[in-house]
């Protein structure tokens, strides 16, 4: 799409996550922790060419948006075919 030429990505990726309190207390949460990302590139290009490349790459990336973009989240829970009640306030 770019036409920025490069001959090998290497890409190395570390996600982090919590768990913290207690399953049985019913206090249990976890989320995440980190993400860090390590991108190598080969190519012939000049660095503002490749830097526009994992720019996009970083914008485009369903996941990475998902950790870093507020967003609205669904959720529909059934036992048997039957909607779940509302869970109560913790």
């Amino acid at each position: 799409m770019t036409h920025i030429a490069y001959s090998k990505v290497r890409l190395q990726q570390t996600t982090r996550f919590y768990r913290d309190g207690s399953a049985l207390a019913g206090t249990i949460v976890g989320g995440p922790a980190g993400l860090e990302t390590t991108v190598n590139v080969e190519s012939d290009e000049p660095p503002e060419r490749i830097r526009r490349l994992v720019d996009m790459a970083e914008s485009s990336c369903y996941a990475l948006q998902s950790l870093v973009q507020n967003m609205e989240v669904t959720s529909v829970f059934t036992l048997n075919g039957e909607a779940l009640p509302e869970a109560a306030p913790v």
